[in-house]
């Protein structure tokens, strides 16, 4: 009787153990299908302010303009749905919520949320006297910066923090607040323009708009008088260690990486990556080894510079950057630990990105504005790439 009644808890045990297994399974199959409604949801409305011209136009000229669509069964019976909603939090700057529901016998459901952010650079050729810019934050630490013969602006936040130090020649502006923490020091030729200092918040100026690939013959693709994939590019580096590029308009349809004491010149030209722009990054690469370097040279009235639709990355194994030119990327610009092999940081003509980044820089980053170089280089745009810029899901 003993042993009879072990193996009956044993067996109910198991039976449990495999209904709870099954149990779990099942909700994780259910919770994926819901992940991916949300997922269907944020690409309809992206879609929508891409391609449908009521939705295009109210994204980018209104500052609170929101909309509803939801989709029933959008894959066949029984495949649940999603309802999206965009709510703008300035023109051409919006949230994106998705929650997709798949519907149980039992009466409840498993539900899943994605939230994005998306914004679209909608300015047109320069951003004032800036050097440096941002459409977001700008973030200084433990770094040494010099913005030459301009301001530096931020349309959101203005961090200088720990032991970095700033010097200005003209005004700090930001639109949101400054704020100045650790150690920082600070000099401007100018005065400071924030929501919290006595002069209030600077005026807000819009990110300069790129057109990268649209089908509009003035976009920078269709006016490139060379086009690489990505992988060719880095076979033209890789025979190449010193790489000079003399055409007006280079364009990459990928990511480019200089790396393994890489050398790029660029001659009164214009690189337009459709991705990611990166140097420093690798020490090792092309069975070289080293760090990299970046020269661009321009003539009074030629654009000249790198712009990117993503990311541009500035790392640790960057040996010499002396660019007469723009560098600009649509979403993010990181400069992060040029010190210890970095010799010159000099850009002349300005940095733009939707937020700018730089940290651990010991070694002097000296951004120098350049007025005609930015009316040259970030020409009127009628189009210009779609951001999205962070992902948040939820389950419940």
């Amino acid at each position: 009787m003993l042993i009879t009644t072990s193996l009956m808890f044993l067996s109910l045990y198991l039976l449990n153990f495999s209904l709870t297994e099954k149990l779990i399974a099942k909700s994780q199959t259910l919770g994926s299908q819901a992940y991916y409604l949300s997922e269907a949801g944020t690409n309809e409305m992206v879609w929508l302010i891409k391609n449908n011209s009521e939705y295009q136009t109210k994204f980018e000229t209104e500052s609170s303009w929101a909309t509803t669509t939801s989709r029933v069964n959008p894959f066949g019976a029984n495949t649940g749905s999603y309802t999206v909603t965009l709510t703008n939090t300035s023109p051409a700057h919006g949230e994106i919520l998705s929650l997709g529901t798949i519907n149980l016998p039992s009466g409840q459901n498993s539900q899943r949320a994605v939230k994005i952010l998306v914004y679209k650079p909608m300015g047109q050729s320069g951003i004032a006297s800036s050097s440096g810019y941002a459409d977001g934050n700008i973030d200084i630490s433990n770094s040494l910066v010099n913005f030459i013969n301009g301001d530096a602006h931020s349309n959101n936040i203005f961090t200088i923090n720990n032991s970095s130090v700033v010097n200005i020649d003209g005004n700090l502006n930001t639109v949101g607040n400054y704020i100045e923490a650790g150690s920082a020091s600070v000099t401007l030729s100018g005065d400071f323009y924030a929501a919290n200092m006595p002069n209030g918040p600077a005026a807000e100026i819009p990110m300069p708009a790129v057109d990268f690939n649209s089908a509009d013959p003035n976009s920078y693709k269709n006016r490139a008088t060379v086009i690489y994939s990505e992988s060719n590019f880095d076979d033209l580096m890789n025979t190449n260690q010193v790489l000079t590029l003399t055409d007006p308009i280079t364009y990459v349809t990928g990511d480019v990486e200089l790396k393994g004491d890489q050398t790029l010149i660029m001659d009164k030209a214009l690189l337009i990556v459709e991705r990611d722009f990166t140097i420093g990054f690798k020490k090792h690469g092309h069975s070289r080894t080293g760090p990299s370097n970046l020269i661009i040279q321009s003539a009074s009235g030629t654009p000249a510079g790198v712009l990117a639709g993503r990311h541009v990355d500035f790392k640790q194994y960057t040996e010499t950057v002396n660019v007469y030119g723009i560098v600009y990327a649509a979403d993010l610009m990181n400069l992060t630990s040029i010190d210890s092999y970095t010799i010159q940081f000099d850009v002349c003509g300005g940095l733009v990105a939707r937020k700018l980044t730089i940290s651990s820089c010991w070694q002097a980053i000296n951004i120098t504005h350049d007025n005609e170089m930015l009316i040259n280089t970030l020409s009127s745009a009628s189009s210009s790439p779609t951001i999205i810029i962070e992902h948040w899901e939820e389950e419940y």
